[in-house]
């Protein structure tokens, strides 16, 4: 059986990010995406001057109970971005749902900013409430930023390798199983931290020249579905770095402009190649 994975994100009707990029990876690496949007906008957010959001908080109510009502269960809840108390709850209680049925594997990216910024609709209530969500997920995969507010310690730009891992046990003491926290610049090279149930460790890896949004989505999506298919923390970890790393330089090299987003497309073949060397 192919497995299957509630993706909770906001979806954009144009450029990279979000829901646009988490189905085509998850489905590249044989895992069938059960979108759950978030939100409706006319374009990811970042670069553009003017775009059109609608919350789709009612309509997430709907589709859970339309799903509880046929006794649908899944393989794994992947979320993202989430705006308001609302939406944080349902996804709690669909956690707890789909515990009781089986063993689901929860991931939860919590998106909340980027460089020391919050993004545009988030708050403290907002981070408040994410830290409660962590409790309940067995993977999460913040950023500096995010790490930060969620430990409630000062942004840093530049960790030592003691530094990063005392945030990642941090975390894993809030709950998880495994923390992954990504785009940690230590002082000669960029690197992801992870924390295997305590234990922790760091894959590097060559920066490059642009930043693109989608770029976080792209990560935790290839995590997710490794994970998914019985592949260990280290080498998913490795895994969906390297992967994110070319499809980052394909993009560039694509000449796409930074607002677009970063192309998954670009790396589909390597993906598929990656599910085979997996046996997945």
């Amino acid at each position: 059986m192919v497995p299957s994975c509630v993706a909770i994100h906001d979806l954009c009707c144009y450029a990279k990010s979000s829901l646009t990029v988490v189905i085509p990876t998850l489905e590249a690496l044989l895992v069938e995406a059960c979108p759950l949007p978030t939100a409706l906008l006319s374009s990811q957010t970042d670069g553009f001057d003017s775009y059109y959001c609608e919350d789709k908080t009612e309509a997430m109510e709907k589709v859970l109970a339309a799903w509880d009502s046929l006794g649908l269960s899944f393989d794994a809840i992947y979320s993202g971005f989430l705006g308001s108390f609302r939406q944080v709850r349902l996804v709690k209680n669909l956690i707890a749902r789909e515990k009781l049925r089986h063993k689901t594997l929860v991931v939860v990216d919590p998106v909340l900013g980027d460089d020391g910024i919050l993004y545009g609709p988030v708050d403290t209530e907002l981070v408040d409430q994410m830290r409660s969500l962590i409790c309940h997920g067995d993977v999460i995969t913040p950023n500096t930023t995010e790490a930060s507010l969620l430990l409630d310690k000062p942004y840093q730009t530049i960790f030592t390798e003691e530094e990063i891992f005392s945030w990642a046990q941090a975390l894993h003491h809030l709950g998880p199983e495994y923390v992954v926290i990504t785009s940690v610049r230590l002082h000669d090279t960029m690197a992801v931290a992870y924390c295997d149930r305590g234990r922790c460790a760091l894959v590097p890896y060559q920066s490059v020249e642009a930043t693109y949004p989608g770029s976080g989505d792209l990560f935790a999506s290839i995590l997710t579905a490794l994970l998914l298919h019985k592949v260990g923390l280290q080498t998913a970890v490795e895994d969906a770095v390297s992967l994110c790393t070319l499809a980052l330089q394909r993009t560039l090299q694509a000449g796409y402009q930074r607002r677009h987003g970063v192309a998954p497309l670009l790396i589909i073949d390597e993906l598929v190649k990656k599910r085979k060397q997996h046996e997945c």
